[in-house]
């Protein structure tokens, strides 16, 4: 399993997960990625996830997810959400399936969003194989805190092994966390400082699991925050930031994002690969870089476009 937790303010939501992959009979790792950035006409969110690590050849949920999402522009956020729980439901029972542990055969997609004219909202995407019948059972839904049409959306959410013990820390330290984002809202607090909080809450999760005999979360986690498009403070921006246990790691690799059906990140890669080149040259000059266009075009012109459903 693993430990994502999510909070929401009116003007920006707040996802950490852990990076641990566990294996049976070996060593765990802790290089996992598992959020993906959204963004469509009418929302952005962050998908993160508990549950299944990776398949046995390797790929993790988060990059199945981005090449599920790539290409899928032109739809409401709600419709994209939909279009991957649909695609969950046929990829994801054989690998949940060949889980040894039948009380592990489970995945939760938590997703919290804002939504233009709506405003925050959290939607998850649960898919589990009950340990005694076998039988398979998936939902795609909206968590709102009654029935009545515009009621206020579910602020605070967590999953995996870790969500035990975040549920019961009580609501002195619930209330006292959504202060803390309100400040943040107003320019009172800085996004690191929230990132950092955050981090720490995920040592302590592993901390507490760890003196029960419970490794399933890693010391190592990823803190990303987004903000809705008319926040009050949009200078302060969207971000990520990498930790082991609460101290900010050197290296940040990017998440993957999916932008109105494009994958962000790959586009970048292009971009960023041929200034590298250039930079590697003996000839570099630091006001000086000329891209071929028309490579740069080519290699833009040969990446992927279209979904991929397929977990392998």
């Amino acid at each position: 399993m693993t430990h994502v937790f999510s909070v929401q303010s009116r003007d920006t939501l707040w996802v950490v997960a852990d990076r641990r992959l566990s294996y049976k009979g070996r060593p765990p790792k802790d290089d996992a990625v598992k959020v993906v950035s959204l963004e469509t006409d009418d929302g952005i969110g962050v998908l993160a996830y508990a549950g299944l690590g990776a398949t046995p050849r390797g790929t993790q949920p988060s990059e199945w997810m981005n090449a599920v999402l790539r290409g899928r522009g032109g739809l409401t956020f709600e419709q994209t959400l939909g279009a991957l729980a649909g695609v969950a439901t046929k990829e994801l029972p054989r690998h949940l399936a060949a889980i040894p542990n039948p009380s592990h055969r489970s995945h939760v997609i938590i997703a919290p969003a804002f939504i233009k004219g709506i405003g925050s909202r959290l939607y998850t995407i649960d898919y589990v194989i009950d340990p005694r019948t076998g039988r398979h059972q998936g939902s795609y839904r909206s968590h709102v805190r009654g029935d009545v049409p515009g009621s206020q959306s579910i602020r605070i959410a967590g999953a995996g092994s870790g969500a035990g013990y975040t549920s019961k820390k009580g609501e002195a330290w619930h209330r006292a966390l959504r202060s803390l984002v309100r400040d943040h809202d107003l320019g009172k607090v800085s996004n690191d400082a929230i990132a950092d909080q955050l981090a720490a809450l995920n040592n302590e999760v592993r901390e507490e699991l760890a003196k029960k005999g419970d490794d399933s979360v890693g010391p190592r986690s990823v803190v990303v925050w987004r903000r809705r498009r008319d926040a009050r403070q949009r200078q302060m921006g969207d971000g990520q930031l990498f930790y082991t246990g609460t101290s900010r790691d050197r290296h940040m690799p990017g998440i993957p994002t999916i932008i109105n059906g494009n994958d962000l990140v790959a586009l970048v890669r292009v971009f960023t690969e041929m200034v590298n080149r250039q930079v590697g040259g003996a000839d570099f000059h630091s006001i000086k870089i000329n891209l071929d266009i028309d490579e740069m075009n080519r290699r833009l012109a040969a990446l992927p476009d279209t979904p991929d459903d397929k977990l392998r």
